[in-house]
This record gives C-alpha cells, sequence and structure tokens, in this order.
C-alpha cells in the first residue's frame, strides 16, 4: 500500500519538476525565493519592513503570472540531423533546421527536446534495484526515492541541455546545434520539443510542443583494449562459409571438369551444356577456417548493474577492435532465449553486433548453466573464444572445464568489484598457464588496456 502511494506520488512530482522548470525562469525562482524569505522573517508588520519586500514580490509574480497563461502559438516545421549513432559517456552534438511558416519574426524563444515517457511502471520500481541500495539507510531503501532516480535516467538514457534560439526571420530556415551526453545505452526516443517563450518581466514562460519523433541508438563505452593472441588453427565446417549463414548442405565452388560416369546429375553445370552441348561438373571444396567466440555472461541478480556494464563494455571494446576479416565471430550471450549472432568472413558486419551490445538486458530468473547446451552443440567448430563472467560459480566453472576438455584456446576475464576477493575465490583455477583474468569495475582500460 505505502508503495503504490509513493508510486504514485513520485509521479505527479515528475510531472510538476518537469513543468516548473520549464515554466519557471531562474529570475522567476529567485523572486519566489526572495519573497517567500521575506514572508518568513516579515511576520511581524510592527517590527520590520520585510512584509513589504514580499508584497512587492507577490504583485510582481501575480502580474507575470497571468501574462503568462496567455494562449500561444508558433506555426514552425523542425527538422533534427541527428548521427546514426552515439556512444555513452562521449558528449553528442547535432543540428536542428527550424523552419518559421508565419509571416512574423519571431524573437526570444527557447528549445527544450522532449522524449518519451521515461517514468518506470509500478513492477520495475518494485524489483529492479538500484546498484549502490545496498549501501543506503533503512529510510531511503523504503521510500525507494533513489531507486527511482536511478530509473528516470536509466530510461531517459541522456542529459539534454536548453537551445536559446537566435530570431527566426518570417518564412526562413533556421539551423542551430543542439546537444546531449549520452549516460546509459540503447535507444533514445525523441518525442517533440518544447518552445519556451519568457514573458516582459522574464519571470515565467509561455509553452508550445510540436510532436517530431525521431531515435538514435547509443552504444556501450568501449576502451582501447589489447586484442588477446587469439593464433589457432582452422577447424573443417561441412558446406563452407555460406552454412554459416543459410540453413542446407552445401560445398564450396572450387573449378569445372569433364564429366566422368557416376558424377551425380546434379552436379552438371548446365550453362556450359547449352552452350557446348557437352557435359561438365562443377567441383566443390570442403573449407576450413577461423571461428572465434565471444561468449557474454548476461546472468545477473539483482543490484549488479555495474559489473554488467562493465562486462558489455569489454565485450563490445572486443568486437570493435578484432580484426575478422578473414575468420568469423560468433557473439553467444542467453536472455529469454540463448542467442548466436556471426559476423565476420562473408557474414554481417561487426556494426550489427554493436547495435546487439547496445539493447542487451541482464537476465535474473536463469543462470549460466542455460549456455551450455548452445556452446556444446558448436564447440567442435570453435577454434578459440573470448568468455566475459560476471562472477565465477559451478556453472562457469563447467564453461571453463569444457573448453579444456575440447582443447579450444580460451581467454576468460571476470569482472568483479573486489578483484582480491575474486581471486582468492578462484585461487585453484588461477595457473600459470590458465588464461584467466580477473579486472575489476574501473580498471578496465589499465588491466586489458593496450600499452
Amino acid at each position: 500500500m505505502l508503495a503504490r502511494f509513493l508510486y504514485a506520488a513520485y509521479k505527479r512530482g515528475y510531472v510538476f519538476t518537469r513543468w516548473r522548470k520549464r515554466h519557471v525562469t531562474p529570475p522567476g525562482v529567485t523572486l519566489v525565493a526572495i519573497s517567500v524569505l521575506a514572508g518568513i522573517f516579515g511576520v511581524n508588520i510592527f517590527k520590520t519592513s520585510l512584509y513589504q519586500i514580499m508584497a512587492a514580490g507577490v504583485s510582481v509574480m501575480a502580474v507575470s503570472l497571468l501574462g503568462s497563461v496567455v494562449p500561444f502559438r508558433l506555426k514552425v516545421r523542425i527538422h533534427r540531423i541527428l548521427p546514426d549513432y552515439a556512444t555513452c559517456g562521449d558528449p553528442v552534438t547535432y543540428e536542428i533546421d527550424i523552419t518559421n511558416l508565419s509571416s512574423k519574426p519571431q524573437k526570444g524563444l527557447i528549445l527544450y527536446e522532449d522524449i518519451q515517457d521515461p517514468r518506470p511502471d509500478f513492477e520495475t520500481l518494485l524489483s529492479k534495484r538500484e546498484p549502490f541500495e545496498h549501501l543506503r539507510n533503512a529510510w531511503d531503501k523504503n521510500t525507494l526515492y533513489y531507486r527511482w532516480l536511478w530509473l528516470l535516467q536509466k530510461n531517459q538514457k541522456a542529459r539534454f541541455r536548453q537551445v536559446s534560439l537566435p530570431d527566426l526571420p518570417a518564412g526562413g530556415t533556421t539551423r542551430v546545434t543542439a546537444g546531449f551526453i549520452p549516460r546509459y545505452r540503447g535507444y533514445v526516443h525523441f518525442s517533440g520539443v518544447t518552445f519556451a517563450r519568457p514573458d516582459v518581466m522574464g519571470l515565467f514562460c509561455r509553452l508550445f510542443q510540436i510532436k517530431k519523433a525521431q531515435t538514435v541508438l547509443v552504444l556501450p563505452k568501449r576502451y582501447l583494449l589489447a586484442p588477446p593472441d587469439l593464433l589457432s588453427t582452422r577447424h573443417y565446417h561441412p558446406g563452407g562459409i555460406r552454412l554459416a549463414s543459410s540453413i542446407g548442405d552445401s560445398d564450396e565452388f572450387m573449378s569445372l571438369r569433364q564429366y566422368r560416369p557416376g558424377d551425380p546429375l546434379r552436379n552438371i553445370h548446365w550453362r556450359t551444356f547449352a552452350k557446348t552441348n557437352e557435359l561438365v561438373i562443377k567441383e566443390f571444396e570442403d573449407e576450413y577456417f577461423v571461428r572465434h567466440a565471444l561468449i557474454l555472461d548476461t546472468f545477473s541478480p539483482p543490484g549488479n548493474e555495474r559489473i554488467f556494464e562493465a562486462a558489455v563494455s569489454i565485450a563490445s571494446s572486443y568486437i570493435a577492435s578484432l580484426q575478422i576479416h578473414e575468420s568469423i565471430l560468433d557473439l553467444m550471450f542467453v536472455g529469454n532465449l540463448s542467442y548466436s549472432f556471426s559476423s565476420g568472413r562473408g557474414l554481417a558486419h561487426s556494426g550489427k553486433m554493436l547495435e546487439l551490445m547496445a539493447c542487451v538486458e541482464p537476465c535474473e530468473d536463469k543462470t549460466i548453466f542455460e549456455l551450455v547446451p548452445a556452446l556444446q552443440a558448436s564447440i567442435k567448430k570453435i577454434s578459440c573464444s573470448i568468455c566475459v563472467f560476471l562472477g565465477w560459480d559451478a556453472g562457469h566453472k563447467k564453461i571453463y572445464q569444457m573448453f579444456k576438455q575440447f582443447r579450444v584456446k580460451a581467454f576468460i576475464i571476470v569482472v568483479a568489484v573486489d578483484k582480491l576477493k575474486m581471486e582468492q575465490k578462484m585461487v585453484q583455477e588461477l595457473t600459470a598457464t590458465d588464461r584467466i583474468t580477473v579486472v575489476e569495475i574501473g580498471q578496465i582500460q589499465e588491466t586489458l588496456g593496450a600499452e
């Protein structure tokens, strides 16, 4: 019951705060504060004249507020010129074309970007936990306020700044520069813009909204990491490279030769037969090539958001830096289902994988054992692998032993909050011959970075 009351209060508080920031200018906030203080300390009108300051402030605010409720209309058209991608943490600038469709110039306008409603639903507020919630006191945990703020920021994805517009000439188009700072990966959904016009006294603003939906994808933060030693032998793949992106049985075409008795009819090159009236057979060869696997551990309990985001950044850094022109890279992780995506030689570009990494979410109701069947089905085709783990338990040990059993070279990265504690937990597995690296959050570049 209390949680629902708090949720309703936070939703209304968000609407009021957003309205106040756009409707009341900084001078208006200052005047309101002065009037309130003057009213508090000037209650006794026989000992102080502060009440006169309060009366003057309230009068000015009343006149300005009445002027701000006058209907405000604009005839404008906007067009954002957004980048294809943004990167978490890197400032982004873009341009907006504003066309004034009216016969009068427009002056003194302020532009605010609108995004889709970032308020989380009630179930999300109860189930998701803020990364540092375990450090907060009992009052903060029970009121869920900081959890609410964290979910708001996560859904907003970016921090926008207002844009003071130059004069818009009648019938003309003006291009302005705007920007934002992405704070979380994923899609930023623009819903429109709000134009604000301060009143004559500059205390309150009249608002006018225009709908204009657009999106931009924020990619995970990436580091300049030293590529691991992935040199390995090529493995045989029945059907060649084409089976990496299609279903069926096929081979890699090599050359043409004359027909011999007993050759299958399906291998006859009919175009050559139509031209020369001679039977010619297509020869094929089986193909051997290198196939890397990048395994991302998505099994994170609530509250481990920082560890999961660090793992996503590490995996994205390797996707962006690995040279896979002559090999195939398989990205494997588990969400609602087990997923495996391939890029590299003859397949999709690695940029598609980065798009997937921008939207991957932690899996809180399963364990890493869900990934074992998918890995067993393809481990014989894998030349070597990079594993990014969020911990070290029975499931991680199972995958680690599987690679050793099939003699697949594995480069294992374990992300931890405390590196020393994790190394003590893994002391039996950390030998000189095993390629297991424990990475502490905040030390990714120092531990895995290129020298």
